[in-house]
């Protein structure tokens, strides 16, 4: 497979951004789309829950009070606050990750890529060891409250939060790539599971933003990020957009599912085979 689509898709609001991402993964289940890269911001800022999480935790007076939408990913993991930061998704078959199919070497494989297109940028980034296994017991309700194994640090703090989900034989993966860290915002929008200061420092303490290490623009991050995953897997992009099909598909699911109550505000789910959390 030598040719992979790359979209630098303009901001839009998180029920669309997620029905497009799944629209993606549907496509290359279903061979009728190419491997696809992403590249997207969100407007208006936006908490994302993972695909478990029960929204009791979420904070809606504190998401109202500061203009912020609610939409929960198709993917596992916990909590993100969609603000000063650049999105990325992947959607491939999985046997394109040949030996590194499984669950951590796909996040391994991909996490490189992120690795050195970042590092095209100067900027030192590092992987977490696979030690850094998730454990429920101390995790809050939060993504970036500590690194999970393979994902992208800073001078040791967390600077890429990434989840992915999986189904027919090919996997989404998405994540944020923190420009400038809103800690404050994402703290008022959640029920903490301890006193919220407590967690505003923990929080603070383990997070990074690419504005410590300089100016960096969405475009420029992308473009890097898009070499790197291009050298990676030993393929062309191409440059492209959603097609016809695929952005009424889109559009359709933002409409019947992301902003459905239903959807966004269940509670707790019950783990899938099809799903992985972060």
């Amino acid at each position: 497979m030598s040719d992979w689509r790359v979209v630098f898709d303009p901001a839009a609001n998180g029920a669309w951004n997620m029905a497009v991402d799944e629209v993606l993964l549907d496509g290359v289940a279903a061979g009728s789309a190419p491997p696809t890269l992403r590249f997207y911001a969100w407007s208006p800022a936006c908490l994302s829950l993972g695909y478990f999480q029960p929204f009791s935790v979420v904070n809606l007076e504190g998401c109202r009070r500061l203009g912020v939408d609610v939409v929960r990913r198709p993917t596992g993991g916990r909590a993100i606050l969609h603000d000063r930061e650049l999105t990325y998704s992947v959607a491939l078959p999985a046997s394109v990750l040949g030996r590194d199919a499984g669950i951590l070497p796909s996040y391994r494989r991909l996490s490189l890529a992120l690795q050195t297109g970042l590092r095209r940028l100067g900027i030192d980034v590092s992987l977490a060891p696979e030690s850094e296994a998730p454990n429920r017991a101390l995790h809050g309700p939060a993504c970036f409250d500590r690194p999970s194994a393979h994902e992208i640090l800073l001078h040791g703090r967390k600077l890429v939060g990434s989840a992915q989900v999986r189904r027919a034989g090919a996997l989404l993966q998405h994540g944020s790539i923190v420009i400038e860290p809103r800690m404050a915002t994402l703290i008022a929008c959640l029920k903490p599971d301890d006193d919220p200061k407590t967690a505003a420092g923990r929080l603070d303490d383990g997070v990074a933003g690419l504005a410590e290490v300089g100016n960096f623009e969405p475009g420029s991050i992308g473009w890097a990020l898009a070499g790197a995953f291009a050298g990676e897997f030993d393929v062309q992009l191409e440059q492209g957009c959603l097609t016809e099909a695929e952005a009424g598909a889109a559009a359709l699911l933002e409409k019947s599912k992301y902003r459905s109550p239903g959807w966004t505000q269940r509670p707790l789910a019950m783990p899938q085979k099809t799903t992985r959390t972060r």
